[in-house]
């Protein structure tokens, strides 16, 4: 596993590779160290067997759009997903919600739709807590129905800046 840390304006955050693509990122935390226990957490490994790396090309990339993204430019990551420990249900929801522009918004009704699960609006909402890519697949932009922010693994104070960065006025 490759690790990356990005410390932008809003805090730290850390990034996990595999050799199949980006495996997890931790958004913005107070500290180097609180950015790398969380990525932790979200790979189910020991913190001490993250040590962040030099990043490779593919690693700056990731860098340089999220040091944009967290400037309020817009930004189409382009980071390739490891897809490794998620069903094909949270894949097809993932990849739906992958394609949700910079700027824009979707309910999760909408997105159990497109995935082809016209019935599935609140299993949605637990593919969006298990998603280990925010901002590459931004959860972020699924919202209730009724246009409130509903739930975000990060808190609702990350999610509301995530959507002011976007110009997205939050409900």
């Amino acid at each position: 596993m490759r690790v990356v840390t990005i410390c932008t304006q809003h805090g730290w955050l850390a990034a996990g590779w595999s050799e199949a693509g980006l495996r997890g990122l931790v958004l913005p935390q107070k500290s180097y160290e609180e950015a790398i226990a969380k990525l932790a957490v979200q790979l189910r490994v020991d913190s001490s067997m993250l040590l962040p790396e030099q990043p490779q090309d593919v690693e700056k990339k990731l860098v340089q759009e999220i040091e944009k993204y967290f400037r309020g430019e817009l930004v189409n990551f382009t980071a390739s997903i490891d897809w490794t420990g998620y069903t094909s249900f949270q894949r097809q929801v993932l990849a739906v919600v992958q394609q949700i522009p910079y700027g824009k918004v979707s309910s999760y009704k909408q997105v159990a739709i497109e995935a082809g699960f016209s019935k599935a609006a609140r299993a949605v909402g637990g593919v969006m807590r298990s998603n280990r890519t925010p901002l590459v697949i931004p959860c972020h932009r699924v919202l209730a129905s009724d246009g409130s922010l509903g739930g975000f693994s990060g808190g609702l104070d990350a999610k509301k800046l995530l959507l002011e960065l976007e110009s997205i006025p939050a409900v």
